[in-house]
């Protein structure tokens, strides 16, 4: 998977104060598999190679889209970089980074570049912007929120977070009436 460095990106970030140290921080995003305790959308975290920069996993949300990840920086205890897509080109490059504050508290930051081309691939161009503006970045958004409110409230209280945790987003679950 590579970014296509022709198209534009769209910059969502999101960042958050966690009542732990950065230590249990990067304890839990760095581990195999943590996406099967932390998002609210992610039905299952499978590792395909874990090996720090160079990992591969695979996430398959609850309205069953896959997607898969590839990092290609690794800062132990400080944050990764990593590729997000199913095809040839990356749909996103997703930064997260972890920064000590005082009291034994860290920050959470994620910045997601979106490629929105290769995720509206299949509409005509002058839809994609459309699409965008009114619904994929504004889900986008929401979707960055609660994935690092999944990870604060599992590094918190030690309890998985439920599907649908913090609202339900239709570009990644289904609805709360569904049964998964």
């Amino acid at each position: 998977m590579n970014v296509n460095h022709e198209l534009s990106a769209s910059v969502i970030s999101y960042n958050e104060k966690i009542n732990a140290p950065s230590e249990k921080l990067w304890q839990i995003i760095s581990a195999p598999k943590n996406l099967n305790f932390c998002p609210p959308f992610c039905k299952k975290n499978t590792v395909i190679k874990w090996c720090g920069t160079g990992s591969v996993d695979s996430i398959e949300y609850y309205n069953g889209l896959v997607l898969n990840r590839l990092f290609t920086k690794w800062n132990e205890g400080k944050g990764y970089e990593l590729l997000i897509g199913n095809g040839k080109y990356a749909t996103a490059k997703v930064l997260w980074i972890i920064t000590d504050i005082k009291d034994g508290a860290s920050n959470l930051s994620i910045t997601i570049n979106v490629y929105t081309d290769i995720a509206l691939i299949r509409y005509p161009k002058l839809l994609r912007v459309i699409i965008r503006e009114l619904y994929f970045l504004p889900n986008m958004s929401k979707y960055l929120q609660a994935v690092v409110k999944g990870i604060k409230f599992y590094i918190e209280t030690g309890i998985p977070v439920k599907k649908n945790q913090f609202g339900h987003n239709r570009m990644f679950s289904t609805s709360a009436k569904k049964h998964n």
